[in-house]
């Protein structure tokens, strides 16, 4: 039993490893945006009310040009913040994102947010459904497999130096 674990463990970790190395380093990349500003632009502090109207918001979301937003079929996301009067647009393209204060209009941030990028690569949807289901899933199983033949492996390979030592 002890050498059908080691030979597919082997065979399994082949299979696993280059997407499983995609998933790693992705997670540990989106793990930093809260203070990694390539992944996730810094969040100004906002304390004001919110006057503008949508076509405000779409007006100055048009005067970026790195956002490339010439209309509402370019935005991706709209996040609004009543509390804080924090607005933020994202763009199709590219997903840049603005911050603008909603009381006076004013662009507070303009910058790219990787972390949609980050999150389509971390799933392997990036590459299309036939990737992502077809290696990115079954390679997640792989893993799983790898971890309970791991443990199995370990465990009976150090349970003789635990009754030897039981034993003096």
């Amino acid at each position: 039993m002890k050498l059908f674990f080691r030979n597919w463990h082997r065979w399994v970790s082949i299979f696993v490893a280059v997407p499983f190395s995609v998933t790693v380093i992705t997670g540990i990349i989106m793990a930093t945006r809260g203070f990694n500003t390539w992944v996730q632009p810094s969040y100004p502090e906002f304390k004001s009310e919110l006057k503008l109207s949508f076509d405000d918001i779409l007006n100055i979301s048009k005067s970026v040009p790195e956002a490339k937003i010439a209309s509402w079929k370019d935005v991706s996301q709209i996040d609004i913040r009543p509390a804080t009067g924090n607005i933020r647009v994202r763009s199709k393209v590219d997903m840049w994102e603005l911050q603008i204060d909603g009381s006076t209009g004013e662009i507070k941030s303009s910058a790219k947010r990787r972390q949609s990028f980050l999150v389509s690569l971390h799933e392997g949807a990036y590459f299309g459904p036939i990737v992502r289901y077809g290696l990115f899933f079954p390679s997640a199983i792989g893993v799983f497999f790898l971890l309970i033949s791991g443990i199995y492996l370990a465990v009976k390979h150090y349970q003789p130096r635990i009754k030897r030592k039981r034993a003096i």
